[in-house]
């Protein structure tokens, strides 16, 4: 249950910043959590010089909300998943993502990056669509005006206008073989002496998903992969194979292996597959300059404050669409 948690909440804000792993890094991990007399009363946390207030957290609060209840129902959020409740999982992820993008924020005037008039324009027409479309108790719920919306509208573009600028350089060449995808079928034994009996009976014809099914101690009999996902050895031999040829014993760690090669290339796999290498790329060269960033940046957390917020039940009064209407207005 806790893995299928993990996937909803990726899916549900994943839009947030459009940068890959480092959408959720936690940035108050070793921040004491105090109301310090730094922050005012309506200021949930500070990363440098960016602030971020309780009411642009509550637009996040309701995204979530809106979309696990739609998928759960709101009796979920009181639910014990291994020593903490959703609700409480859900509002440290909160916290994580919007401090990772109002720290990016702090890089802006280092890479001479603004929002163009136009950017500002959408900004305002966003904000205007989303505030209008929530009903009078979701706003008293939220705590919201107009003016947050657009304030976290103009973060999540800025933002993510750093990133690009950051990653602008990356090498976007990537080879055939270097993102190749391959689907084989595979037979693992415990020993060498099972291994060679079953390559004798393929020898005399034996289909191969039959011994399979027969042989192999995992259940799962064919695998999609690129390179860099398999030990050393099972890889080297994977990848060798033409298509329909079969391997022979592959030692490997956790026992020796037969392969028969499926597909050799998958095309489509394989496009899909250079963009995701490309992306790495990205977040590798920006993963340096925000770790740099976030080792020198003082933080404030207002715990306390983060403590009274809880998801209240509004039914359909509340509306969760800040990222969809971002990603309308910014993404299409």
């Amino acid at each position: 249950m806790r893995e299928k948690l993990k996937k909803g909440l990726a899916l549900c804000l994943a839009a947030c910043l459009s940068m890959g792993g480092l959408v959720g890094c936690s940035h108050f991990e070793n921040t004491e959590i105090v109301l310090t007399t730094g922050l005012t009363e309506k200021q949930l946390f500070k990363v440098g010089s960016s602030v971020c207030t309780l009411p642009e957290a509550m637009i996040y609060v309701a995204d979530y909300q809106t979309q696990y209840e739609s998928v759960y129902g709101v009796e979920m959020w009181e639910h014990d998943f291994g020593g903490i409740t959703l609700e409480e999982y859900v509002k440290n992820i909160i916290v994580s993502q919007l401090a990772s993008m109002k720290a990016i924020t702090l890089l802006a005037k280092d890479y001479e990056v603004e929002l163009t008039e136009a950017e500002k324009e959408r900004v305002k027409k966003a904000a205007e669509e989303y505030y209008k479309s929530l009903s009078a108790r979701a706003v008293e719920y939220m705590g919201i005006e107009r003016g947050d919306a657009e304030k976290l509208y103009a973060d999540h573009v800025l933002s993510r206008k750093v990133y690009q600028e950051i990653t602008k350089d990356v090498n976007t060449e990537v080879s055939d073989d270097e993102a190749r995808i391959i689907t084989v079928q595979q037979i693992r034994v415990d020993s060498e002496e099972s291994g060679q009996n079953v390559l004798e009976r393929l020898e005399e014809g034996k289909e191969f998903l039959t011994l399979a099914s027969v042989y192999s101690q995992d259940s799962q009999l064919s695998y999609t992969f690129g390179r860099g996902e398999k030990e050393a050895a099972y890889e080297e031999a994977a990848f060798s194979l033409e298509k329909e040829a079969v391997s022979g014993l592959i030692e490997g760690e956790d026992g020796f292996y037969i392969l028969k090669c499926v597909d050799n290339f998958d095309r489509e796999a394989t496009e899909a597959n250079k963009v995701t290498m490309v992306e790495r790329r990205r977040d590798e060269i920006f993963g340096k300059v925000y770790e740099g960033l976030i080792a020198n940046t003082p933080s404030e957390f207002n715990g306390r404050l983060w403590e009274q917020v809880h998801f209240e039940d509004l039914g359909e009064e509340l509306q969760g669409g800040f990222l969809e209407v971002y990603s309308r207005y910014f993404e299409e």
